[in-house]
């Protein structure tokens, strides 16, 4: 019998409202691309640092775009672009949304469904890039949170194989 833990929701949600974006984040060093930066030198830079995404800055260090690999597929792959000539630029997702650090896990997870993104690059008050949370994060931090609840863990584990390496 499946039952739904009502009170473990609610208390999730509670804490979701209180808990700092920048505990959960990915900090720095982050990798980064130029918007001349060819999609080659950047899916190479992704399968070296073994991440999905790479955020395009520009000139000013200030975040402008994001590529991830399924805007390679999509984008150069598919549409049958050379990437060794195509650029950042021609195929990165702009503008970019950000979240700043001192936002609410609550009102970042809100953003990502209300934008349909997987991949938040964090900001501070400069519009600097201080990091990133990720779908795959969020999720981390409450099966860790809640690991001993067997329902939840149990319904959590098949997202295991996303962060254990």
């Amino acid at each position: 019998m499946h039952y739904f833990n009502y009170n473990l929701s609610y208390i999730n949600q509670k804490e979701a409202e209180t808990i700092l974006i920048r505990t959960i984040m990915n900090h720095p060093p982050l990798l980064e691309a130029t918007p001349l930066d060819s999609v080659f030198t950047i899916s190479n830079l992704m399968k070296e640092g073994k991440v999905g995404s790479i955020i395009i800055i520009d000139q000013n260090t200030e975040p402008v775009g994001i590529i991830t690999e399924r805007d390679i597929v999509r984008r150069v792959i598919s549409d049958g672009k050379d990437p060794t000539i195509t650029k950042a630029i021609d195929i990165m997702s702009k503008p970019l949304i950000t979240v700043e650090e001192d936002t609410h896990l609550y009102d970042v997870a809100k953003k990502m469904v209300k934008h349909k993104i997987r991949r938040l690059p964090v900001v501070n008050d400069n519009n600097t890039l201080v990091g990133i949370v990720t779908v795959t994060d969020i999720i981390k931090y409450y099966y860790e949170k809640n690991k001993d609840d067997n329902y939840l863990a149990k319904a959590m584990i098949r997202y295991g194989k996303y962060w254990e390496e």
